[in-house]
């Protein structure tokens, strides 16, 4: 990437012609060009060279700009991933851009003092950049799935050996960067007041080096086979060091490939033991990770029965957080057996990862609801307010409140349901006529959808009934067919109130008489048995 853009930076052969072999900045273009500027102040270059080399300079520096972006938003969650050092880049495009334009300002006002000012901002612009470019290009490189940031470099770098498109200047200078490193690890580690974690972690950061000293012998004969043997050795001490900060800190560190820091620790354990590595180092993560699993799993319980009695969406997720847990405790035991038989260890990472997407997958849901208890839409414009606000802070309308008492349930009765959707009726009715205001209407509809909602309770409390019959199966599916019906009635009525159309307050009328007919006549059949 930096040499692309050292590339598009060339100004005009009249700033080639000033003849700047060496200069401030490693871009042979911008050192041209700061030449050229510095040859103008000092008058041995007129305004109109100056002038098409800047306007030259524009216009590839905008190219290049548009070029990096391109390449970091077409790449799936790269923006979200290296935010930081992407926008270290553009930040650093800009800063260049703005140097040429006070270069720019020299051609109204030919102050020598400008150009030398603007051959010092550009010179400062373009080691920004060129630094920025770096640094994001080592960020790439350590962005993946892997535990640690340099497993990943040394992956790209082994997919790119194989591949022949890894020169050994390039392959050699990664290897001195990764030796600053890890022995800077070994200073840090040494100088720790704890004396088993500077033990540990100095162990470690040595075993890492001692595969950067393997993978190094590659470039005697280009063996890919020894760099295979050295990146074992590397790999151990990076998972190593990891094991070390997260037994220190006392959490999990791992983002990929389950949105659990805690589950992923044990897949990359258990995929570096199938690789070959220290079957310990799986025991250790699997001793570490069981007693957190339980731990959640009992305050999963504890919430479970909340759960159960909440709207019918967050009762569906009990049992898929339960299936989560059943398929992590299920992958335990193939994962010790995997030890012994490396054929187990893929289905156990299989559990694994299933069983971390469910999980999180249904305390998703479960905030979702939560945080849509807490807050009230707005009738009028739709935006979310706090439960207890009485005024929207969008718009200023007044906001609907809940109609006390709230009704013990929907329709339980013969009485009920009709006396339920008489109401309903009778409302529809005069906000046709114009005799009940939007505002009122609205709180009769938030009376009817706390109906509905007692209905999905009841209907959440049904569903949880072990082996149900035939009967009780089908009478759960009419259920929710006439539930679906009423809140789809609900959403009509509801269009009206946002936007007064009478199409809307007549197809909610039609559906909710269909709806409660439903109800009704599955009301009468459960008497009936």
């Amino acid at each position: 990437m930096e040499e692309s853009v050292q590339e598009t930076l060339n100004p005009e052969t009249a700033a080639e012609e000033a003849g700047m072999d060496q200069g401030p900045t490693p871009s042979e273009s911008t050192n041209r060009l700061i030449a050229l500027c510095l040859e103008a102040a000092a008058g041995r270059r007129d305004a109109e060279s100056l002038r098409q080399a800047l306007t030259a300079c524009r216009f590839e520096l905008t190219g290049a700009k548009d070029a990096f972006y391109h390449q970091v938003k077409d790449e799936p969650g790269l923006l979200d991933t290296l935010p930081e050092a992407i926008e270290a880049v553009m930040d650093a495009f800009d800063a260049y851009g703005e140097a040429l334009e006070g270069a720019r300002a020299w051609l109204s006002r030919q102050d020598p003092e400008v150009l030398q000012a603007a051959a010092e901002a550009l010179a400062e612009a373009y080691l920004s950049l060129h630094q920025s470019l770096l640094g994001y290009e080592w960020a790439y490189l350590s962005h993946g799935d892997e535990a640690h940031p340099a497993l990943n470099l040394m992956l790209k770098v082994q997919s790119a050996l194989r591949q022949g498109l890894m020169d050994d200047e390039r392959f050699d200078e990664i290897l001195d960067r990764l030796w600053e490193h890890f022995t800077l690890g070994i200073e840090t580690f040494e100088a720790d007041s704890d004396p088993v974690r500077a033990n540990r972690g100095a162990q470690a950061s040595r075993q890492a080096l001692a595969g950067i000293q393997d993978m190094d012998m590659y470039l005697e004969d280009h063996d890919l086979a020894v760099f295979e043997k050295g990146f074992v050795r590397f790999r151990e001490g990076c998972l190593l060091l990891v094991e070390q900060i997260q037994d220190s800190i006392g959490e999990a560190l791992i983002e990929s490939p389950t949105p659990s820091p805690q589950v992923n620790w044990v897949i990359h354990a258990a995929r570096a033991v199938a690789d070959g590595l220290d079957a310990a180092l799986l025991v250790r993560a699997q001793a570490w990770f069981e007693p957190q699993l339980a731990e959640s799993y009992f305050r999963f319980e504890q919430c479970a029965e909340a759960a159960l009695e909440g709207p019918i969406r967050m009762a569906e997720q009990v049992p898929v957080a339960r299936d989560g847990f059943d398929r992590l405790n299920r992958s335990l035991p193939l994962l010790r057996l995997g030890i012994e038989r490396r054929d187990l260890l893929p289905r156990g990472i299989e559990k694994m990862e299933t069983g971390a997407n469910l999980l999180f997958e249904a305390w998703r849901i479960l905030t979702e609801i939560e945080q849509g208890e807490t807050e009230t839409p707005c009738p009028r414009c739709g935006a979310p307010n706090l439960a207890t606000a009485r005024v929207c802070a969008g718009c200023g309308a007044m906001l609907v409140r809940p109609v006390e008492p709230s009704p013990q349930a929907a329709w339980s009765s013969e009485t009920e349901g009709p006396a339920n959707l008489q109401r309903i009726l009778s409302a529809c009715q005069k906000a046709e006529t114009g005799q009940m205001g939007a505002d009122e209407f609205a709180s009769v509809l938030a009376w009817a959808e706390q109906l509905l909602n007692t209905a999905n309770l009841g209907l959440a409390r049904l569903s949880q009934d072990e082996e149900p019959t035939a009967e009780v199966q089908q009478a759960i599916l009419d259920l929710r067919q006439g539930i679906a019906e009423f809140r789809q009635a609900l959403d009509e009525l509801q269009q009206f109130v946002l936007d007064g159309r009478p199409l809307h307050l007549s197809a909610g009328t039609r559906l909710l008489v269909a709806a409660c007919d439903r109800l009704a006549e599955l009301q009468q059949r459960s008497d009936a048995t």
